[in-house]
């Protein structure tokens, strides 16, 4: 484990199929709500439970009231509450725009907030850290490009396990990296430092350490290995 990895968490959606998954309406959806930053004149970004149907057909009730934090991918909604400490800590790289969860019921939740992460913080040891050589997609090296070419697109990989590159972490001020999403990787995880990880705390919510984080498949990997 390296000096940094300890200090820092994953903060992901727990595998359950009540939890409603936040799905952009028509109006959402044609935005790039999850990089740009709108305007405050605009109305709030608008998401429903894209896994209704399904919990339905399973006769799965979905989670009510809703979590303080609801998840659209990797990215997140969070309560009042969460959004204004997020707001005084006047983060880098971090927009904290208004949303609204229609939930099965049609009831409107107007009490969350859409972080959007204006850059990417690639920032994974590609030493220390377990993952496929194989890039699987590409993204811009900067959000605000919007004619992509080879010159300003970086590969995305599968990352399994995570360790930090610790000499781009002592040359980057904390507040530039207490709260971020992770660059280089598909999944684009959001990363939270101690000081501020207790905050996602929340019912819906696994804050999973760094150096916890894919045991699972390495697991499972070691089990195959040994019937060979």
């Amino acid at each position: 484990m390296g000096t940094f990895d300890k200090n820092y968490f994953f903060i992901v959606a727990p595998d359950s199929a009540r939890l409603p998954y936040m799905t952009p309406d028509k109006d959402t959806v044609t935005n790039q709500y999850d990089w740009e930053v709108r305007s405050i004149w605009l109305k709030p970004l608008v998401f429903y439970n894209g896994s209704y149907e399904f919990q339905k057909s399973k006769r799965i009730k979905p989670t009510s009231p809703p979590p303080d934090v609801l998840f659209n991918g990797s990215n997140l909604l969070v309560i009042d509450r969460i959004a204004y400490k997020l707001a005084e800590l006047n983060l880098p790289n971090l927009a904290i725009q208004a949303a609204i969860y229609k939930d099965h019921r049609k009831k409107w939740h107007e009490n969350y907030w859409f972080l959007t992460f204006t850059t990417r913080f690639d920032c994974w040891d590609r030493k220390n850290s377990t993952f496929d050589p194989e890039p699987i997609g590409a993204e811009p090296t900067s959000q605000v490009v919007h004619t992509y070419t080879l010159d300003n697109l970086q590969p995305l990989y599968d990352v399994y396990t995570y360790s930090f590159n610790e000499s781009l972490f002592r040359e980057t001020p904390l507040k530039q990296r207490l709260l971020f999403k992770m660059g280089g990787t598909m999944e684009g995880l959001v990363v939270a430092h101690k000081s501020i990880a207790d905050l996602f705390r929340v019912k819906g919510v696994d804050v999973i350490p760094i150096a916890e984080y894919g045991e699972k498949y390495i697991d499972y990997d070691a089990e195959f290995e040994d019937e060979d």
